[in-house]
């Protein structure tokens, strides 16, 4: 080949990897601007709370009763008395009931003591079930043993400010609410590298995702360390929720995406509040951390075909934010090991056609993330864990989807298949 050859084929190379990135750009970057857009729109609108319901009688305000239901399973005890004494301090003008479920612990017995202080509480109800059977018959248990308006989902690592159901509940104001989640951070935000990481991944998934899809009424995954749902949209869900099969299988993950998403599909619409504040236990270590983002992902892949039928008539920036967040780590799961396997082949660089294309996808995933955050460190940090933990685990994600498990305190074990009634407990207490 000619110098003159060489050089048109550099050129050539150079326009495509221009255009690859413009095109990445524009198609990250863009939902990125309408995002920070309607996130900025969220918290200029953002009203105060007041009392949310006035039923019956002219001129009559009260606030709903809420049921509170904390799933336990294998907790450390300490974070386990946090949770508890958060709930027990919450001022909350109305009337407030408890439900502590211990899904069958191995540690029960560094528990109880625990669970016999709060036991002694009128509005408390500890349940000590029998056998680990999964989260969801867990909050079934307490779900079907009360009757309160609301029903709160908090989990057992969550520490909750004493306004934070009196924030929540105030949204439900409006009767097309059907489902408010919180402003959850990380409790353990300061132990490692790794967990100030995670808390700025929370903070953007709080105050930019989740306030942009409530500008637009449909947070697609309402917060399971905290979030408020209408008894009376949960009624209309509750059978199907709990009983979720998979290709013959009893779903123990993805609760709170799937929960939301049935709510969403019965049209209602799903708010986020910022000032229901709290915090949850998150990863010290990259092998907890992807553990996490396994599951997570396993549950967005799982209930993508729900999200697209809910998304109908909500408007197109719901549906390319879920594109996007679809197609691009895909697009970077496959290039990757394309590009790796071509070049152990012996292939050189300059021979690699998707080589413009994995860059771009790569730089424009972590400028995206860097832009949002605006802090340059977090971009080499999370560069690092993206390519090291997130791309992995997508994949992994797409090659386990059927497998079942809770959580990252032990294996659960394969639930019975129950029937949901919504009246009556389905596990012996």
């Amino acid at each position: 080949m000619n110098l003159e050859a060489l050089l048109s084929a550099v050129e050539l190379r150079a326009i495509l990897i221009v255009v690859v990135l413009a095109v990445f750009a524009v198609l990250l970057l863009g939902p990125v601007v309408f995002q920070q857009w309607y996130a900025f729109q969220h918290r200029r609108r953002s009203r105060p709370p007041g009392p949310p319901w006035k039923p019956g009688q002219a001129g009559r305000v009260r606030w709903p009763s809420v049921d509170v239901i904390v799933p336990c399973y294998n907790e450390n005890p300490a974070l386990l008395e946090r949770c508890c004494r958060s709930i027990a301090r919450q001022d909350y003008p109305g009337r407030l009931r408890v439900w502590l479920i211990d899904d069958g612990s191995s540690n029960r017995e560094a528990l109880q003591e625990v669970y016999r202080r709060y036991q002694k509480h009128h509005r408390w109800t500890v349940v000590r079930q029998p056998g680990n059977s999964g989260k969801r018959l867990a909050q079934d248990r307490g779900f079907s043993g009360g009757n309160g308006d609301l029903v709160a989902t908090v989990d057992s690592d969550t520490e909750i400010d004493p306004d934070g159901i009196k924030m929540l509940a105030a949204a439900f104001r409006d009767p097309r609410v059907g489902a408010v989640t919180g402003d959850v951070r990380a409790l353990n935000a300061g132990a490692t590298w790794l967990t100030r990481l995670i808390a700025v991944r929370y903070r953007l998934l709080f105050e930019q995702e989740r306030a942009a899809q409530s500008w637009k009424g449909s947070v697609l995954c309402c917060s399971g360390p905290f979030s408020i749902y209408r008894r009376s949209a949960l009624r209309r869900v509750w059978g199907e929720y709990v009983t979720h099969r998979l290709w013959g299988r009893q779903c123990t993950f993805g609760d709170d995406l799937h929960l939301t998403l049935l709510v969403l599909g019965k049209g209602y619409q799903s708010l986020y509040e910022p000032r229901a504040r709290a915090r949850t236990e998150v990863p010290t270590t990259l092998r907890g951390f992807a553990r996490q983002q396994l599951r997570w992902n396993k549950s967005f892949y799982r209930y993508l075909p729900l999200m697209w039928r809910v998304l109908r008539g909500r408007g197109w920036f719901l549906k390319v934010d879920v594109a996007v967040r679809l197609a691009l780590p895909l697009t970077l799961a496959v290039a990757l090991p394309w590009v790796v396997t071509q070049l152990a082949l012996g292939t050189s660089l300059g021979e690699q056609p998707l080589l413009p294309f994995f860059v771009a996808a790569g730089l424009a995933q972590l400028a995206s993330a860097a832009a949002q955050a605006r802090d340059l460190r977090f971009l080499l940090l999370y560069g690092f864990v993206f390519f090291a933990v997130l791309i992995p685990a997508r994949i992994g994600a797409l090659c386990t989807i059927g497998n079942n498990g809770w959580g990252t305190r032990g294996k659960a074990t394969e639930p019975r298949r129950v029937r949901a009634t919504g009246t009556k407990p389905l596990v012996a207490t």
